[in-house]
C-alpha cells in the first residue's frame, strides 16, 4: 500500500500527509525511526510520548514539506487527548 499511496501523491491524487502517516506506521511497524513524528506510544509511566524520529533537527522541515503542523504542536495536540498527561 505504501507504493501506491507514493504514487497517488505523486500524481496528485492523494494528500501528501497521509503518505507521512503512513510512512511512519510502516516504519515503527518494521521497529526503524519514523520520519514524520506522526506515530507515538505509552511510555513506562504510562503517558504518550512520540516514536523515535530519524533526524529529529530536520522533523519540522519534513512535516511542513507534507502539510503538516510543527512537531510541537501536533505534541500539544496528541498529549491533550491523553488523560495522563496532564
Amino acid at each position: 500500500m505504501l507504493g501506491l499511496l507514493q504514487d497517488a501523491v505523486a500524481d496528485g491524487e492523494a494528500l501528501p500527509r497521509h503518505l507521512a502517516y503512513l510512512t511512519d506506521r510502516v516504519r515503527v511497524a518494521t521497529d526503524e525511526p519514523q520520519v514524520y513524528g506522526t506515530q507515538y506510544i505509552k511510555a513506562p509511566d504510562g503517558k504518550l510520548q512520540p516514536y523515535t524520529v530519524a533526524e529529529p533537527e530536520l522533523l519540522d522541515a519534513r512535516r511542513a514539506a507534507m502539510g503538516l503542523e510543527s512537531a510541537a504542536e501536533y505534541d500539544r495536540r496528541m498529549r491533550g487527548r491523553d488523560p495522563e498527561a496532564v
